[in-house]
């Protein structure tokens, strides 16, 4: 992990000043005090000891750290649990991260620090954070939040920075071999490690960090060209998260990037992504088998690819194809009768020939609004019918609120992922009221607006808003506004509420015997599940083994992505974006490179 902006944080005497004048005692010492008093209680095995350290309602998140899972406490009772590991698998060291950078004071708090950590256990290196706060005044510290995850493995080293790959030997080399010549990418060779489906992001940021740690992967993509899946999307689409958040492992977008990455600029940059850090991707390939063989312990799995065919036998076979499979189309009467055309979001390619016809758009989610503003912005006529509430935040009020770790400037975008991570995925509905409180605070006159509008307003469930919709309901019903909103408010885009009950000759049938004459009609209806592709490609017993994987589960952890599934080498890469991504996917990769040296278990029994 890398830490930058170290002139942009105070220093520990200022800190020290900040939060108590004249105080000899700096926050460093503070964090140093209370990470020895951790280390002596799991030293010493005094659980309840170390438990204490937490506020009672404190959290302990374990990335594979002290166990070869991803496991998460919260309150005394759970960390003990939690932190109750055998000798082995506890860190032989914790330590404050070195550098002024590693300890901050919130700001705006009279005494809230935040450090960052780095231990060792028996397989290698981590990294940790931990938040720090006075919750009386008898002067003692309690950690709020706890993280540590895995950073590196002595047998796998990361072949980048320092032990980046020299490229040429310098010298004389007795049957020297260029760099080309000793890449495989049509595995000739050898048989993959790994197998991986999909080379969008989540897919080819995992077989980048396979590729560092010296594992051999095969990336199957069945469209023509790598970022396709961007490229063949309407015309307007751009991410909607901050460049911040959105940086790939290694390779980093270049500082002339747009803030907001248009989605064939995407599509490219993923095409040159697999270029330059040599991954082994075929595209044009689908899978038309694929068991799991128990003698052998590898998967068999029967390819196409451009019309070719070829059987390899990876040990993992993962899924990268995305949290969406396929659409959501509601089936309604009087589809054949209808004269216009009907889609579904994902084949809508743009504007161009719906110019100065009339469209309806059913849905009021991301995609619903912005097909519609699209559309609107180029002399469709064109109406949203909204079928339920829709939580709604301007674009700059999501980056602030939801991505204020990665957009001020504090932090590395690897520091910010690990403070992220503090949080359990089941944890984080219960800071959405606050969230809620704050977007109706910045974006009171938008939200104003769109009431007068007659535009359906929610909370989410429970007053969660974004994190109860997505990490509660697993649901969506959220807009981050980049400008629809402002068009319905004026009217441009026109608004009617109810249910789709049909089609007629002529438009779309409402609830309540009304009708709205439509060229076109796009159903921003969502999508099936992600299992949903576990199901084609494995069939129905595996799926149902696996289950719901792309859930946040019982344990607060997202159902089995980036870990050990009911199938053993069986894993998913699935990630709500770039972000997550690109933090699980060293997590992943870590797990298959620990498995390939015999440090981590293959089966789950054997753990």
């Amino acid at each position: 992990m890398t830490h930058t902006k170290e002139s942009a944080l105070m220093t520990d005497v200022a800190i020290a000043q900040a939060m108590e004048p004249g105080s000899t005692t700096t926050p460093r010492m503070i964090v140093h005090e209370w990470v020895g008093q951790l280390t002596n209680a799991l030293s010493s095995q005094d659980v309840a000891a170390a438990a204490d350290l937490f506020l009672p309602d404190g959290v302990v998140r374990d990335l594979l750290a002290l166990s070869w899972d991803f496991r998460n406490a919260i309150g005394h009772q759970e960390i003990s649990t939690c932190l109750a590991v055998p000798a082995a698998d506890r860190p032989t060291s914790i330590q404050v991260r070195p550098g002024n950078a590693s300890v901050v004071v919130e700001e705006g708090t009279s005494g809230a620090i935040s450090a960052f950590l780095q231990f060792r256990n028996s397989a290698g290196n981590g990294f940790g954070h931990v938040r720090l706060v006075q919750p009386d005044d008898d002067g003692t510290w309690l950690a709020a939040t706890l993280v540590l995850a895995l950073d590196a493995l002595d047998s796998h080293p990361e072949c980048h920075l320092d032990a980046r790959p020299s490229g040429r030997t310098h010298g004389p080399v007795r049957n020297r071999v260029g760099w080309q010549d000793g890449l495989d990418p049509e595995f000739t060779q050898q048989e993959p490690d790994v197998v991986i489906l999909g080379a969008g992001h989540n897919g080819l940021m995992l077989a980048a960090r396979l590729r560092a740690l010296g594992i051999p992967a095969l990336v199957l993509e069945p469209n023509e060209r790598v970022g396709d899946n961007w490229r063949k999307r309407y015309s307007s689409l751009a991410l909607h998260t901050p460049l911040a958040s959105d940086h790939l492992p290694y390779l980093p977008f270049p500082s002339t990037w747009p803030r907001f990455t248009p989605k064939d600029k995407l599509g490219d940059f993923l095409e040159s992504y697999a270029t330059l850090l040599d991954l082994a991707v075929w595209t044009g390939t689908t899978v038309d088998a694929a068991k799991f063989d128990e003698p052998s312990r590898r998967w068999i799995v029967d390819i196409n690819r451009q019309g070719n065919h070829r059987r390899i036998k990876p040990k993992h076979l993962v899924f990268a194809t995305g949290m969406n499979a396929a659409p959501n189309i509601p089936e309604v009467p009087g589809g054949s009768e209808f004269q216009g055309t009907v889609m579904h979001a994902v084949d809508y390619k743009g504007h161009a020939q719906w110019q100065g016809k009339r469209a309806v758009v059913v849905g009021s989610g991301v995609s619903g609004h912005d097909i519609a503003q699209d559309l609107a912005e180029h002399g469709v006529d064109v109406t949203m019918i909204q079928r339920s509430g829709t939580f709604v935040m301007n674009t700059s009020t999501f980056h602030k609120v939801m991505h204020a770790n990665h957009v001020s400037g504090k932090y590395s975008t690897e520091e910010a992922d690990l403070i992220n991570a503090s949080t359990p995925f089941g944890a984080l509905p219960a800071h959405g009221p606050k969230h809620v409180e704050l977007v109706k605070a910045m974006d009171r006159e938008l939200l104003d607006g769109l009431i007068e509008a007659g535009f359906e307003l929610s909370d989410g469930p429970d007053g969660q808003g974004v994190l109860g919709l997505i990490f509660g309901l697993n649901g969506t019903g959220y807009y981050y506004n980049a400008g629809a909103s402002e068009l319905i408010i004026d009217g441009t885009i026109k608004l009617r509420h109810g249910s789709v009950e049909g089609l007629s000759s002529s438009g779309v049938l409402l609830d309540g015997d009304r009708s709205l004459a439509a060229d076109l009609v796009v159903f921003a209806t969502g999508y099936q599940g992600a299992p949903s592709v576990v199901r084609q490609v494995l069939g129905g017993d595996i799926a149902d083994r696996v289950g719901e994987f792309a859930k946040v589960g019982a344990d607060r952890e997202y159902g089995r992505l980036w870990r050990r599934t009911a199938v053993d080498q069986l894993w998913f890469m699935v990630s709500l974006g770039i972000g997550d991504g690109r933090f699980y996917s060293k997590l992943l990769a870590l797990q298959l490179a620990a498995m390939e040296a015999g440090t981590m278990p293959y089966t789950e029994q054997e753990q």
